[in-house]
């Protein structure tokens, strides 16, 4: 715990009777932060920075004549902000530092660096809502779709998602000021007006836009099987994305379920509170959790582009594995799935 959380869970001990401890310990969170570290974060952030690398390269080489690869590209980049940010804060905030000199300074580096986390997982959440929702109406609306989501708007809202971050950014840190450890009250309203808000809103609308398209998808493949000749290729390509989906919408799912979970039991239950000292350590454990499982969702998103997009996968042997594929940059530019 910090020196804020310690002065309050000593003023909480005075005005009881009975000495109390908090729910979980320091040393069995300093235990369970660095098994996590060991075994998830580190591996996973390392493969996230790796991934998304190859995904902005293979992407800006795609080209943004498509606002999904506009899209996809913003995607690529705020995951790997958040692989690079969660890998710097949770190395400084391992446990066995504690001994060294400047152990002081590297945590409190750890706790700034945790509120450009917010920033990053929350403009990962908008754009997948984003995403989704263009997926959404393009099938159900597919002759007007040309007309809402034109490149133009398209590129606007990926900016508009941009630009809401970057200033949430700025603001997150040069309205409260340093030392950035000194301000909860004001840092605890930024964090629920400006991330958990919107980044709850956003995953309940990829749980609901996800459902809706699925649910039409396959109606419209059943449909096509009955009055297309071409109903078995059609259907195979459909089933592909189809399940292409629900796994995006899965792996989404899950690993923002944590974020979401915090958010709503805090509501739920007031004391539930970092602020509270005997549930500080354990939020820190269960937020702890949730970045474990950004990381994953974050480098996890590589693979499905791999398997979903042909044209995706030429680009990127050509650019990471040219011996394996003869054809030229010009031939993959123009060829589309």
């Amino acid at each position: 715990m910090d020196n804020l959380t310690r002065d309050a869970f000593t003023r909480g001990v005075a005005n009881h009777t009975e000495p109390w401890a908090p729910l979980l310990s320091d040393a069995a969170l300093d235990l369970f932060s660095f098994v996590m570290f060991m075994i998830i974060s580190c591996p996973s952030c390392c493969l996230g920075i790796v991934t998304n690398i190859a995904n902005i390269v293979v992407y800006t080489k795609m080209g943004f004549s498509e606002s999904s690869n506009v899209n996809f590209l913003a995607l690529s980049v705020f995951d790997f902000l958040a692989s690079v940010t969660i890998l710097a804060m949770r190395t400084l905030y391992i446990p066995y530092f504690k001994g060294l000199a400047n152990a002081a300074l590297a945590r409190y580096i750890s706790h700034c660096l945790s509120h450009a986390i917010y920033v990053v997982i929350g403009g990962s959440a908008m754009m997948t809502a984003l995403i989704a929702v263009e997926r959404c109406i393009c099938v159900v609306f597919p002759i007007k779709v040309k007309t809402w989501l034109t490149r133009r708007r398209s590129l606007y809202l990926m900016l508009t998602v941009v630009a809401y971050h970057l200033a949430f950014l700025v603001l997150i840190y040069s309205d409260p000021g340093p030392p950035y450890d000194a301000h909860p009250k004001k840092i605890a309203f930024y964090y629920v007006a400006l991330y958990s808000i919107p980044s709850t809103t956003c995953f309940f609308v990829v749980v609901v836009s996800t459902i809706f398209l699925v649910v039409h998808l396959r109606r419209n493949q059943r449909w096509r099987k009955q009055t297309s000749s071409r109903s078995v290729k059609t259907s195979d390509k459909e089933e592909r994305l189809v399940k292409t989906i629900i796994a995006i919408s899965i792996i989404f799912i899950i690993c923002s379920f944590g974020n979401v979970s915090i958010f709503i039991a805090s509501i739920l239950y007031p004391p539930f509170q970092y602020s509270n000292p005997y549930f500080a350590n354990l939020v820190l454990a269960f937020f702890g959790v949730s970045l474990n499982f950004q990381t994953v969702s974050a480098c996890l998103n590589f693979f499905f582009y791999y398997r979903m997009s042909s044209r995706f996968k030429r680009v990127f042997h050509t650019r990471f594995a040219p011996c394996r594929t003869g054809k030229s940059d010009a031939s993959i530019s123009g060829t589309k799935d």
